[in-house]
This record gives C-alpha cells, sequence and structure tokens, in this order.
C-alpha cells in the first residue's frame, strides 16, 4: 500500500529533490533505484512479509531508501534510537527478535547484541544496477492492515511498549498532516525530529506522500545553525516539540531573522505558553501557526488547531483530525457533555494495531469497540475544539481536591517574569500529594523575592486549596530524548533522588 504511493509519486515527480543529507541530495527516481537496490537484497536475504528488520542510523539519505527497502519487502521496520542505553537496545532487541539489522555504519553495529545478519549502509553498494528489481517486477500490494512498523515508547515507567503501526495507519496520518499543511511538490521541510520518533516519521509520511523535499539537520546544539538553514535552503514548513521552538526564539535569531519562505511552522508534543504563541505571530505574521496533539498509539495525530483560531484560542490543540471520532468518558465509561472533563477516547484509521506482543497492555488501552483510550483529561468547547486538562495518572490529588497539573501552568506562564513552569505531586504523609511548581523566570527575574510574587499571582487566581505549596526556582528543566520536560527527574529532585 505505502509502496504503490510512493511508486505513484516517483512517477509524477521523478526529478523533484526528495531528500537533502548534508552536501548530498537524491530526487524521487534515485531514492525509489536506492530503495531497489536493497530491497532485492534483503529478499536475496530471504527477509519475508512479517520479519522484523531493525533500522540503527542517523537520518540520511540512507536510512530513508532502507526504511522503504523494508516497506516493500512487507517486512516490520524497527527504527532504532542510536542513543539508546545498552540494556534497552537489549530489551527492545529481545521483544522484537529481529531477522537482520540495518546499521549506518560498523561502529553503530557494535552497539547492538550479537545474532542476526547485519548490512552496513555506508558499505553498500547502491550503484549496482544488478541488485535492482526489473521494471516489470510486480510492486507488493500490503493490505491496510500489515503491520509496517513498532515504534518503541519512551519507557518512562517499566518497560517500553511497542506500539504497531499498519501500512493503513501511517498512509491515514500522512494524508491527514499533507492536507492539514497544504503540502504539495514545491514544498521544502527541515526536519530536526529522529526518524525513529513517530512525529519524524509521520512527517516522512506526509512529504513523499504529496513529492515534497525532505531536509535533514541532525544536531541541535546550534539553533542558530538551524534558522540559516531555513534561510538559506528556503524552507516553507517546520515543526518540532515546544523546546525546538524556545531554543530558536532565544538562542537562534529565529525572531529577527528574515524567513520569506516560511510558509508554516508546527508545535507539537507539549504545552507551548500564549507568550511564546504571539511572539511568534508578532515576528512571523505571514507564517501560519499549528498547534497539534497526539499519541504514538495514534500513529501519532489526533487533533489540529487551525491557525484562524489560535488567537482567540492559544491554549486549546484544535479539533480532532478528519477520519477520526473521539468521545470524553467519566469514571464510569459514560459519555460527559462538552465543557465538562473526562479522558479522551479516539477511534479511526490512525489508532494502532496493539502492542507488539503484549495483548494484556493493548487491552488496557484499546477497548471492545476499538477504542483508543489516551489517558488524557480533556474537555471539548462547543465549537468542536479540544482542551487538554492533564494525564489521567498525572492528576494531583491533595486532601481530597483533583489537581490538574496543566490548569495551573497555564496559570503561572500568564506571570510576566515565568519563563517556564512545570508542576508536579509530590507524596505527602499528611495531604496524600502536595502540588509542587518549579519555576524557571526570565533572565532579568531571579531569586527567592520573584517566586514570592509568581506565588501571589497564582493566588489570585486560584484557590489556596488547589494552589501550589511549594515553589522551586530551576535554571532549566530536566529533558527527555523527544525534548518533552521530565517531570518524574523533577519528583525525584524534590525527594532527594
Amino acid at each position: 500500500m505505502l509502496y504503490h504511493a510512493l511508486n505513484k509519486i516517483v512517477k509524477r515527480f521523478p526529478d523533484r529533490l526528495a531528500v537533502v543529507s548534508g552536501d548530498h541530495s537524491v530526487n524521487y527516481r534515485e531514492l525509489w533505484e536506492r530503495s531497489e537496490s536493497l530491497a532485492h537484497e534483503l529478499k536475496r536475504r530471504q527477509i519475508a512479509p512479517g520479519d522484523r528488520v531493525v533500522i540503527l542510523a542517523q537520518s540520511s539519505i540512507e536510512s530513508v531508501a532502507a526504511w522503504w527497502a523494508v516497506v516493500k519487502c512487507q517486512a516490520i521496520c524497527l527504527n532504532l534510537n542510536e542513543k539508546l542505553t545498552p540494556s534497552g537496545i537489549e530489551y527492545i532487541i529481545s521483544d522484537a527478535a529481529p531477522a537482520l539489522y540495518l546499521c549506518g555504519t560498523a561502529e553503530l553495529l557494535h552497539q547492538l547484541p550479537e545474532g542476526p545478519d547485519h548490512i552496513c549502509l555506508d558499505e553498500f553498494n547502491w550503484q549496482d544496477l544488478s541488485l535492482r528489481a526489473s521494471n516489470n517486477e510486480d510492486i507488493p500490494c500490503s493490505a491496510e492492515t500489515t503491520v509496517a512498523c513498532i515504534v518503541y515508547t519512551s519507557g518512562s515507567t517499566g518497560h517500553p511498549k511497542g506500539v504497531c503501526l499498519t501500512h493503513g495507519n501511517l498512509f491515514s496520518v500522512g494524508n491527514i498532516a499533507a492536507n492539514g499543511f497544504r503540502l504539495t511538490e514545491l514544498d521544502r521541510y527541515l526536519m530536526v525530529v529522529p526518524l525513529h520518533y513517530i512525529h519524524g516519521l509521520m512527517m516522512l509520511m506526509s512529504l513523499q506522500l504529496r513529492g515534497s523535499c525532505l531536509q535533514f539537520m541532525n544536531s541541535f546544539v546550534f539553533p542558530s545553525a538551524i534558522t540559516q538553514a531555513l534561510k538559506k535552503s528556503r524552507i516553507t514548513g517546520f515543526s518540532g516539540v515546544p523546546y525546538h521552538f524556545t531554543a530558536l526564539m532565544e538562542r537562534g535569531k529565529f525572531l529577527t531573522t528574515d524567513l520569506p519562505d516560511l510558509r508554516w511552522v508546527c508545535v507539537t508534543g507539549g504545552t507551548f505558553t500564549p507568550k511564546r504563541i504571539q511572539q511568534l505571530q508578532d515576528a512571523k505574521p505571514d507564517t501560519e501557526i499549528h498547534i497539534a496533539y497526539g499519541q504514538t498509539e495514534c500513529s501519532p495525530r489526533i487533533t489540529m488547531l487551525d491557525p484562524s483560531r489560535i488567537s482567540r484560542k492559544p491554549t486549546s490543540v484544535g479539533s480532532v483530525a478528519p477520519g477520526l471520532v473521539i468521545d470524553f468518558l467519566d469514571e464510569n465509561g459514560n459519555s460527559v457533555e462538552p465543557g465538562e472533563t473526562g479522558e479522551l477516547v479516539v477511534s479511526g484509521p490512525n489508532v494502532m494495531h496493539g502492542y507488539w506482543n503484549d495483548p494484556e497492555n493493548t487491552s488496557r488501552v484499546i477497548d471492545e469497540q476499538g477504542r483508543l483510550h489516551t489517558g488524557d483529561l480533556a474537555y471539548i468547547d462547543d465549537e468542536g475544539d479540544v482542551f487538554i486538562r492533564g494525564r489521567v495518572q498525572a492528576m494531583i490529588k491533595s486532601a481530597g481536591e483533583r489537581i490538574f497539573p496543566e490548569e495551573l501552568e497555564a496559570i503561572l506562564n500568564k506571570h510576566r517574569n515565568v519563563e517556564s513552569v512545570a508542576v508536579v505531586g509530590v507524596a505527602d504523609e499528611l495531604y496524600g500529594q502536595v502540588v509542587e511548581a518549579h519555576v524557571v523566570l526570565s533572565n532579568s527575574e531571579k531569586g527567592d523575592i520573584a517566586l514570592k510574587d509568581v506565588e501571589a499571582f497564582c493566588l489570585e487566581h486560584v484557590p489556596y486549596a488547589r494552589a501550589p505549596r511549594r515553589y522551586r526556582l530551576c535554571s532549566e528543566f530536566p529533558l527527555k530524548a523527544n525534548g518533552k520536560i521530565d517531570k518524574q527527574r523533577l519528583v525525584e529532585q524534590s525527594n532527594g533522588l
């Protein structure tokens, strides 16, 4: 299914740039030829439909060609994070039992347990025409329900879970994103999110289902280099988590650099404050700002906020994506009315096939009606826009009060001197949990005196029983590998761990 879709693009736009990585680039015809060469070699090594194939490589032309080669063989792709700990890699390899490793370099191969056959992509002869399948060879058409890849979650608690996404899942979400951003063959997108993250994979699908150009930047150490790449390459689209945009705005000269080709940006994977949104709007009035929400288990897109509504609803994650259906359930599984908070559940073509080799956890999140229980508490307004209030598991219960961290964060972020804030619940013998706010202040405001002002501001908007009992000043937040704030680490720091 997916390979057929790529074939149509190759026939329409053979000479269009497909992938740019560093000083190297390929058009769609060349990308197709590379994927054909590697697919032929995979079949020669008896890779069969349903076999798992690991790709451990930086985002590159070779890793994209490898992805499509695995897809053509109807095998199941596992894009692994090369920064995983040895124990993390060992667990995934043991769980998925791959038949083959595709490594970017021999050095990366050393990170993997011994066992399966392997190919080093930097040593593979991509130009060997004898490896290419005949132009007359039939292109396999995988069913919508055929699993295309397994994306392992970050596993903040316990072992990571392998999210099985099908050809239908990826085709659906690719079209949703492509339509939402109005992608065409004229678009150029700069990717800073690795392909082993679901957002990176979604963008790969959306771009290559439209014949757009994908340009990789594998390092975010120097945000100013990202800004210069946006300008020099005349990039039309860019997306990332709030951390990426904050770094670009603070250290990357993003707000002051003229970027006339940048048609749209998208912020996903966390809260982007109204103050930041306003800064973006003021600096880039001709650039559409999209806010999106999703989960790996939903391929990931669930909602998108229309840019025309962002000024009125900067704290919303938008309306449900086309083709999906959402509902909001109370603790008894009954639907709640618009405006009332409940757990967000979603059904439709984006919902995962299940967790790899884990029917127990699958049944916990996908009910008998095929609905995915996201674990997020949210409500919907009368215009159909969704507002996230927090995670079911992250909801703080203090002295009988049910407190949503995101609700307090939204209030505290309105303070003129608050740069960023993270609210967590810390175990307490008397209250069960106490609410603790970790605050990063702007450069001009430091110290306990400024924190007292933030505390007083919060009490003007929140009853004392629901307000944070403790405030901690931070210079920066610990981050997960995906750029999100590591709240578990904040709790551990509060407990002296």
